[in-house]
């Protein structure tokens, strides 16, 4: 029984030091309460060793799996408990110093000891729960039973080493093109490396194996050898292709004693070596030791899910990535019906229509076509067809004969470090096939707690190094990259979308549901996605029989009717509404104490509660795009707010003296607000900034926008959105900008350019021009930012421009 414990032991190993942290604090805490919150932290670092140990072993039985759910339960529990804390005892009131303060201190808690009992007396109830599960380990003795009881399944990977050459379907231009690779590119006399990356399933094994066949009479010497996941395996591989060269081995030797025997053999000779399926840089490490550079033309290929290995650490000059492709339609089509009915070359009439959905859930991956193929190939009933087309090919009762592929995906997922592994479930929240905005992706990884600060990275960057180690292991596709290489937006194959599903069910990490089809679960709520596709009010998501209090997140996609009841969620972190149709009710919305993202874009929300500034914890508020004209005044009260994303929406004073903001998209200076630029310019922690202009209420000075000197110096983003090109870049203006956006509507009346000073701007990497009509004032202004920009930015690779969806 596969067990998932990559959320837990990420949440549990930062719980000791959240306690830790609350004993710190100069709260007034109950006779009892200190001790009981030292008993957790110490009892939490000893679950964590045990869940350590579970993550390290493959196979667990249910005993084990089930001390581990109670786990998971009660340090959900426990971390709203530790949140709540401090806004029950004093409102999250920062101590500030002074005789009167230390009054009111003094009286506060006076106050809040009714809410004190309350606190401890729940405290009381997480000790006991601890306790039991602590009890039940010990009574078990679950610590010795961990992965003892079932034997490791093969391997399925085997199959893909014997297939025969004419059974290969779409790999032909594939195995011509690496074959070149191998043996044409570059010197013929240096060592050359070729690595084949792709997501699991893609066939990179199959391939190298074609390679090799085709090329190994070509070497003196030449071996075919697998690696595998565990670390320990990499000795068991010298031994391997040493075998393979010598007939035999001695016996008792250590790695450094393999490795100088396979050296000697390979020194004088030419030789092929395919080293298929690595998978860390401390495996390459070793093995690529036994591989001298004898000029003599040798070759080695890899296979590797991680598109970033080996070619980080070798001193070889020639290395080459070949990324496998997912298969085209028609091969896909052609292999499935090659497995499914043997020698027929076109899909019985009665099954094109649901064909069409079955090959959409397989995605072009020829493990998925396959093994999806091999389940239906006896049954040739519509209905059994069906069935398979509209379920989740990896956890439900018809996924029987899937085994093969789930474990190949789980050896990616069990190799992932617990903090990418919860990242990555997080992404079954997202409906299939779903373009995630990345910004907003990275935004709610680190409302819901994944993602800690570094002593030199923020949390921004952790979290986007997470996402490129998730697509640069091949479980995330990456779309739209930025001239920093960072994706605009992410993906998730749907055969990845299907594993993570089921792995995210199992561990009660979300729960995932149609709002017409509320599921009987006795599972408490964590995490709810709700696909809401009627657009009648019935608003399923609201019965009673829901258990929401302990709910951390919301998404609903599709109609707002179907959003909960906002007064049900006591500990909720993100509230995600983007896109939902329909109006939205935001009753109940400031007493959402824990709210750290609040997402309303795209919605037909028209304005937000005057007491929004109460929601102390909020870190993003998104408006954008909806009927929202302008901000409460209590906004400004939000000290914790980084990114106010209020799209063309008015903000009140006093902006400038939001110290934690990050990003700020907004409505331009107007008649009523020429001061805001100013204003905002002296912000000293601003990194992104989006301006919402209309012409109408500009200046008569036609300047428009103007960007002072030494203005903005901490911005490398900005974007202006307005009607016409009236935008001004003083000299030493924006010294930090490194992407500018202008979209405007049309050109200038009197043909002139509208922008100026673009030249001001060195450290400028990227430039986007946009505009929405063709005019001769537009071309005017396309030639003039063109111009301005190729002198900024001499290599001309990040110039986009675009006029009436046509580029220039």
């Amino acid at each position: 029984m596969d067990i998932v414990v990559g959320a837990l032991s990420g949440m549990v190993d930062a719980l000791p030091g959240k306690l830790g942290a609350l004993l710190d604090q100069e709260y007034a805490l109950l006779s009892g309460v200190r001790d009981d919150v030292r008993f957790l932290q110490t009892e939490l670092g000893s679950m964590r060793a045990a869940i350590r140990r579970c993550e390290s072993l493959d196979h667990h039985d249910a005993q084990t799996t089930g001390w581990v759910g109670r786990v998971r339960e009660v340090a959900y529990d426990i971390e709203d408990w530790v949140d709540l804390f401090a806004i029950r005892v004093d409102g999250g009131a920062q101590p500030t110093p002074g005789f009167r303060a230390w009054i009111r201190r003094g009286w506060d808690k006076v106050a809040a000891l009714p809410a004190r009992h309350v606190i401890a007396n729940e405290l009381q109830g997480l000790k006991e729960r601890v306790l039991e599960i602590s009890e039940q380990r010990k009574r078990y003795s679950l610590d010795g039973m961990v992965g003892t009881t079932a034997q490791p399944p093969l391997d399925p990977r085997l199959s893909a080493l014997f297939v025969e050459p004419n059974s290969i379907v779409g790999f032909d231009e594939e195995v011509e093109r690496v074959s070149k690779l191998v043996v044409d590119a570059g010197s013929r006399t240096e060592l050359k490396i070729v690595s084949i990356a792709g997501m699991a399933g893609s066939g990179k094994t199959t391939l190298a194996n074609a390679v090799y066949r085709r090329l190994q009479n070509n070497f003196e010497c030449f071996a075919f050898v697998s690696i595998g996941p565990k670390r320990d395996m990499v000795s068991n591989t010298v031994k391997d292709m040493l075998s393979k060269f010598s007939g035999q081995h001695r016996g008792g030797e250590d790695i450094n004693q393999l490795i100088t025997r396979v050296r000697d053999i390979l020194a004088k000779k030419r030789y092929l070596i395919v080293v298929d399926d690595l998978w860390s840089s401390e495996q390459w490490g070793t093995i690529r030791c036994c591989f001298p550079e004898n000029s003599l033309g040798s070759r080695i290929i890899i296979t590797t899910r991680n598109d970033a290995l080996p070619m980080d650490s070798y001193p070889c000059r020639s290395k080459v990535v070949h990324k496998i492709s997912l298969l085209s339609d028609a091969d896909a089509k052609k292999l499935f019906l090659k497995k499914a009915f043997s020698s027929r070359n076109d899909c019985p009439p009665h099954l094109e229509g649901v064909f069409t959905q079955v090959m959409r859930r397989c995605g072009g991956l020829p493990l998925a076509v396959v093994t999806v193929a091999a389940k239906l190939a006896q049954k040739h009933s519509r209905d059994e067809w069906g069935k398979l087309a509209g379920l989740n090919l990896l956890c439900n009762s018809y996924s029987n004969g899937s085994d093969g592929l789930k474990q190949i995906l789980n050896l990616s997922f069990n190799d992932l470090q617990p903090h990418p592994r919860t990242c990555l479930l997080y992404l079954s929240i997202f409906p299939e096939n779903y373009e995630i905005d990345t910004d907003r992706l990275v935004r709610r990884w680190i409302a819901e707690g994944f993602i800690a600060e570094g002593r030199s990275t923020s949390a921004e960057e952790t979290a986007l190094g997470y996402l490129n180690e998730l697509i640069g292991r091949n479980l995330v596709q990456p779309l739209d990259l930025n001239y920093e290489r960072v994706p605009a937006h992410c993906r998730v194959h749907p055969v990845i979308h299907d594993f993570i599903v089921c792995k995210s069910m199992e561990e009660n990490f979300s729960t995932l549901m149609d709002a017409q089809h509320v599921p009987n679960n006795d599972s408490t709520v964590r995490r709810l996605s709700l696909k809401n596709s009627s657009k009648q009010d019935q608003p399923a998501a609201r019965n009673e029989s829901m258990d929401l209090p302990h709910a951390r997140s919301i998404t609903v996609f599709g109609h707002a009717s179907a959003v909960p009841q906002l007064t049900n969620l006591k500990v909720v972190r993100v509230l995600d509404l983007e896109g939902c149709d329909g109006l939205v009710c935001l009753e109940g919305l400031c007493k959402l104490v824990l709210l750290r993202y609040l997402s309303l874009k795209g919605t037909a929300a028209s304005e937000l509660p005057a007491a929004i500034g109460d929601l102390k914890c909020l870190e993003t508020l998104d408006v954008r795009s909806t009927k929202v004209g302008e901000l409460p005044p209590s906004i400004v009260r939000l000290e914790k707010l980084m990114h106010l994303l209020a799209g063309s929406a008015k903000l009140p004073g006093g902006i400038a003296e939001m110290k934690a903001l990050r990003t700020l998209s907004c409505g331009g200076p107007t008649k009523s607000s020429l001061n805001f630029i100013e204003e905002i310019s002296k912000h000293n922690t601003l990194r992104e900034l989006e301006l919402y202009s209309d012409d109408t209420e500009m200046p008569g000075n036609k300047k428009g926008v103007m960007f002072p000197a030494n203005g903005f110096w901490s911005v490398k983003k900005l974007c202006i959105r307005q009607s016409s090109p009236l935008v001004t870049f003083e000299p030493r203006a924006l010294p930090a900008i490194q992407a500018l956006e202008l979209r405007f509507q049309k050109g200038l009346a009197d043909e002139s350019s509208g922008v100026s000073g673009m030249e001001n701007l060195s450290s400028l990497k990227c430039v986007l021009l946009d505009f929405e009509q063709h005019d001769a004032g537009a071309m005017v202004t396309v030639d003039a930012v063109r111009n301005a920009a190729q002198r900024v930015l001499p290599d001309h690779q990040y110039i986009t421009i675009k006029v009436d969806g046509k580029s220039y």
